[in-house]
């Protein structure tokens, strides 16, 4: 079974309108859904993509939103990863050990989850994670 991770920019590009890859980010994000990929996201990212919408979009569009993941969380439909001291320590040790500049915590926190969940690829418009080198889906 395939699986996916959805960041911030992943869900940003589903709800916002104004996104730059909206019409991309919406036609993966269906093909997702019509496919039966599991996905996984973490509760960083959700509250990134909540704070990102508010900002650009309005707060019912936020509300609404983050309504929608957690009855999509309840139905088992999305996998929410909460962040664990030791994945904190983890993504730390990492972040530390890393030059590129680049490459933010949340970046390691989202590897961390990858590599520990054999997730296939990434649904992001964050071109700072292809350090990794992990798929970041859709190709743009």
């Amino acid at each position: 079974m395939v699986k996916v991770f959805i960041d911030s920019t992943g869900w940003n590009s589903i709800i916002n309108s104004n996104f730059p890859y909206h019409l991309q980010g919406k036609e993966y994000f269906q093909q997702l859904l019509d496919s039966k990929t599991k996905i996984y996201t973490n509760i960083i990212e959700v509250n990134k993509a909540i704070y990102q919408i508010k900002t650009e979009c309005d707060s019912p569009t936020a509300q609404e939103f983050s309504r929608l993941i957690d009855e999509a969380v309840l139905k088992s439909d999305i996998h929410l990863v909460w962040l664990t001291r030791r994945n904190r320590r983890n993504a730390l040790k990492q972040f530390y050990s890393i030059r590129e500049s680049k490459v933010d915590i949340r970046h390691c926190l989202i590897f961390g989850e990858i590599k520990k969940r054999k997730i296939n690829a990434i649904f992001t418009f964050d071109e700072d994670l292809k350090y990794f080198g992990i798929p970041l889906m859709p190709q743009i």
